[in-house]
């Protein structure tokens, strides 16, 4: 009786499938089970994902779902062309097929922006996936390679849609190259470039700190960089929280200001840490300059951005 049940909501979700607009399809439905925990991440809106590639405003979109054979690092990257340009949205995970994979920093994706001639590449290179699969997907291709990836492929354009598995990732058809290519633009395909590309977010995280004070002032920076929880260290004081920093700042003297620039960091193995140091001048209204040394510790936030939950300087 589980049996014959089971059987029957198959058939009956199937069915639905079968006969729901193709815009209105969840290609996620049909993930081989190596995919499904992977892909499963993307599918929740509260976390920057989306059951349904096709929505209000997007052209073209296109999900790929990579897993290493031999462990590593798995990714899911979705593109979105939207009226604004394309967009990348990236997770990344660590660990084994054998192990299973655990999701590295925030639930949310890392966006960055594509330029437009690697969106017009995409979409050309989604229309011809598209093109040789039909509106019921591709199915599994090929053996599983043992140094290679596995790729599960998820593509809408304007209203049709379908799905691809590929069990070795290669450049020999259209569906391969799609997911190679944005494999490619999304980064962290080996271990070497995943831990090189966190410390570079990370570092940029600091630069952007920097930015801000120069531009808005210190005050401003130090309020919008803060952790909830987050702890000042200096010879005067120990401030924590962020209504705390911010009163901290409250009689900040005028036309003084902070410049620094992050040395060196390291980011935690699961992503959702790190540190940065570096040297830092304090400049007086009257040009009096001051130098030192800092270090930040750092966490994300639920949206994924790095906030300082410490920041101690050292003059």
């Amino acid at each position: 009786m589980i049996r014959a049940f089971w059987a029957a909501t198959v058939c009956v979700a199937f069915m639905a499938a079968a006969v729901a607009p193709a815009s209105a399809q969840n290609l996620a439905l049909r993930a081989p089970d190596w995919a499904q925990p992977l892909t499963a991440t993307d599918v929740t809106p509260t976390t920057g994902g989306r059951a349904i590639l096709l929505a209000d405003g997007i052209s073209v979109s296109v999900r790929v779902t990579i897993m290493p054979a031999q462990g590593g690092v798995a990714r899911v990257v979705r593109f979105d062309q939207r009226d604004d340009g394309g967009h990348l949205y990236l997770r990344r995970f660590t660990g084994h097929p054998s192990t299973g994979w655990w999701l590295w920093g925030s639930d949310g994706p890392r966006v960055t922006n594509v330029s437009a001639a690697q969106s017009t590449e995409i979409a050309a290179l989604a229309r011809t996936a598209l093109g040789i699969s039909g509106a019921l997907g591709g199915g599994q291709v090929g053996d599983v390679c043992p140094a290679g990836e596995q790729v599960f492929v998820e593509v809408a354009v304007e209203g049709r849609s379908t799905s691809l598995t590929r069990n070795c990732a290669a450049a020999s058809d259209a569906a391969g190259r799609l997911a190679l290519r944005l494999s490619e633009i999304a980064g962290s395909r080996t271990e070497e470039e995943f831990h090189q590309a966190a410390l570079n977010e990370l570092l940029g995280a600091d630069r952007a700190f920097a930015a801000k004070a120069r531009a808005d002032g210190v005050p401003a920076a130090f309020a919008a960089y803060a952790d909830d929880n987050a702890i000042m260290l200096s010879r005067q004081a120990i401030t924590q929280g962020h209504d705390a920093i911010v009163s901290r700042f409250a009689n900040w003297p005028a036309g003084q200001h902070i410049e620094w620039a992050p040395e060196a960091g390291r980011v935690s193995e699961r992503g959702d840490m790190g540190w940065t140091w570096g040297n830092a001048t304090t400049i007086a209204a009257d040009g009096t300059r001051t130098t030192g040394r800092y270090i930040s510790i750092w966490t994300r936030d639920l949206d994924g951005n790095w906030k300082y939950a410490v920041d101690a300087g050292v003059n």
